[in-house]
């Protein structure tokens, strides 16, 4: 079996696409390619048991050593890898998907996940011979990653209601948080697979409950996590649930007090993040979608900070994979350094109008219909548009810009459409996806 990695690790319907097969061949190969000595964790997906099963079947006859973390925060996992010097870790989770998902992201022993160079010798594994050494299989305590999250020290008696989202976050997100603030209060913190608190991902849309919450009784932030808390959402003291790409942007300018840079950011955030770069002097690289390559973006220009507008943050001087809990303190704490609220920390950040969009597609965009749909998107944002082609196909203009791009972990492509105007952002959105039916219907 050839095992498929996404962007994202393995991921897809299960038992269609994810399912005990999978899971066994991965648990089979990874002991003998990465090493014996691995920790492994999930979230509360109702499939999770089967694929654990199924991979430790095959990882403890292949003689692995595993560290079993249980319900556990992916960054958690991956930080536990790194920490303890485990050849590898294994997250069996969908992270933000719908429950009917799961997967396998897979961590090597810096706490970063797979690059190209191994996924390439996992789908094309080598003939390898059991030699009967023993294997072990122990339960574990995240003590490292709580002992990295209590560093994030606080004077301000913050006031503040976690909402889980029914995840892998539920029970160390609440307490790391309650040992850290004044008053922490939750919402959706049991765990559950089938998220019905909210579902799995923290959008503008989904986190109103929260944001209410936070109005009425008055406290000073919310915070939301998705399926495996690798992303975050922030809801300010006064309930309201801001464009996320306003609080990377205001993020980004407090971090430029200290450093100019570089800073990471993917292709699709906002162009107020650039506009607030340019202000406080900072150096913004735009990289690829996807935080596995945003990671590797930043290792690659020494970036100590990649952020998502997603929520998905990447602090590499604390940990190689993007951190809910932690950004969310780190946050906080930007904002208690500042002597701000939450709310004054993005009040001086516009939001402009932006449309995200999915279209199911289960092919690639080949060079022909990639040539069409950029003049078409041309056409659309006016003879003085600019195209850029390397991580996807974004046309800019001074005002507006959209972006058409292939999901890394779905038959998917995602449309980014923003604009300062409202309606000139309706009317790219409306023509791009009529220009995009066209061109796939090949038109």
């Amino acid at each position: 079996m050839n095992l498929q990695f996404g962007s994202s690790g393995i991921r897809g319907k299960y038992p269609e696409t994810v399912n005990s097969s999978v899971a066994f061949e991965l648990g089979r190969l990874i002991p003998r390619i990465m090493g014996e000595e691995l920790a492994l964790g999930n979230d509360p997906r109702y499939s999770g048991p089967v694929l654990k099963a199924s991979f430790l079947a095959a990882a403890l006859e292949n003689r692995a050593k595993v560290l079993d973390y249980g319900l556990i925060p992916t960054p958690a996992l991956a930080y536990q890898t790194k920490s303890l010097g485990r050849s590898a870790g294994i997250m069996i989770t969908a992270s933000h998907n719908p429950p009917e998902y799961n997967g396998f992201k897979v961590f090597n022993k810096s706490g970063e996940a797979l690059d190209d160079e191994t996924r390439l010798s996992l789908k094309n594994p080598k003939k390898l011979t059991y030699d009967g050494r023993a294997s072990s299989l122990e339960p574990a305590d995240p003590r490292e990653y709580k002992e990295l999250l209590s560093r994030v020290v606080f004077k301000k008696k913050w006031k503040v209601v976690l909402d889980c989202g029914n995840g892998a976050a539920s029970q160390l997100a609440p307490a790391i948080y309650r040992d850290r603030l004044d008053k922490v209060t939750t919402i959706n913190s049991y765990p559950d697979g089938g998220f019905p608190g909210r579902g799995s991902e923290p959008t503008r849309k989904s986190v109103q409950t929260l944001g209410s919450m936070v109005g009425e009784i008055h406290f000073d932030a919310g915070i939301a996590f998705d399926g495996d808390a690798d992303r975050m959402y922030i809801v300010d003291d006064k309930g309201v649930c801001p464009l996320q790409d306003r609080i990377l942007a205001s993020y980004i300018a407090f971090l430029a007090k200290k450093s100019k840079g570089p800073f990471v950011v993917p292709l699709d955030a906002s162009m107020v993040v650039d506009e607030i770069a340019e202000k406080t002097g900072a150096r913004l690289v735009r990289g690829p979608v996807g935080d596995a390559k945003l990671l590797r973006e930043a290792k690659r220009l020494n970036a100590n900070f990649a952020g998502e507008p997603s929520g998905a943050w990447i602090h590499r001087e604390y940990n190689n994979c993007p951190d809910g809990p932690l950004s969310g303190l780190l946050f906080l704490k930007a904002a208690e350094t500042l002597g701000l609220s939450v709310s004054e920390m993005v009040r001086d950040v516009p939001e402009y109008h932006m449309i995200r969009e999915g279209m199911r597609y289960t092919g690639k965009l080949s060079q022909r219909k990639f040539s069409k749909m950029a003049n078409g998107l041309k056409r659309i944002l006016g003879k003085n548009s600019s195209v850029e082609t390397k991580l996807g196909l974004r046309v800019n203009t001074d005002r507006a810009w959209v972006l058409v791009r292939d999901s890394g972990t779905e038959p998917v492509i995602r449309v980014t459409g923003e604009s300062k105007d409202r309606s000139e952002a309706t009317r790219v959105m409306r023509e791009t996806l009529r220009l995009l039916r066209q061109v796939l219907k090949g038109r």
